[in-house]
């Protein structure tokens, strides 16, 4: 599979095996059988317009990949592709006040210790991990079972 195009979109966001960013990411996963499991090249984007790039691209050339929010996912192959494109989410990461200071946005890359941190300077709170280095978008996306903390 040829990445030529990949690269050409985001030459700088687009690594392959024997780079520093591609192994630092494609060793970092929380499972073991993730971290065994070899893509053809890793991208790292850092915007929304990098995300919508990507997928405009992946759609245009049904080109096959997976998401990687934090790397807590625990089934193989749900946030890393063998021979094929992971999209290495990390880059986006931030937990970012709203003009109302009630409710936030948070990145994509993000992991939910941060989240609860700046949630609780806010006296905000959410549902969310009971890990706090498992990544945000991988629990919610993946339907896993979430812990909630009721104040009185």
């Amino acid at each position: 599979m040829a990445f030529d195009a990949l690269s050409a979109i985001l030459p700088t966001k687009v690594f392959f095996p024997g780079s520093d960013e591609f192994e630092e990411s494609a060793k970092s996963y929380f499972t073991a059988f993730e971290n065994e499991i070899n893509p053809g090249c890793i991208v790292r984007p850092s915007s929304a317009e990098d995300v919508a790039a990507l997928v405009k691209e992946f759609v245009s050339s049904d080109r096959k990949f997976a998401v990687r929010g934090g790397g807590h996912t625990p089934w193989a192959g749900a946030a890393n592709l063998e021979g094929g494109v992971t999209v290495d989410m990390r880059g986006l990461s931030g937990v970012t006040s709203r003009d109302d200071e009630k409710s936030v946005f948070i990145g994509a890359g993000e992991r939910w210790r941060n989240v609860y941190q700046t949630l609780d300077q806010k006296k905000l709170a959410t549902v969310g991990g009971r890990v706090s280095k498992v990544g945000v978008a991988g629990l919610i996306l993946g339907g896993k079972s979430v812990f909630y903390i009721a104040y009185p």
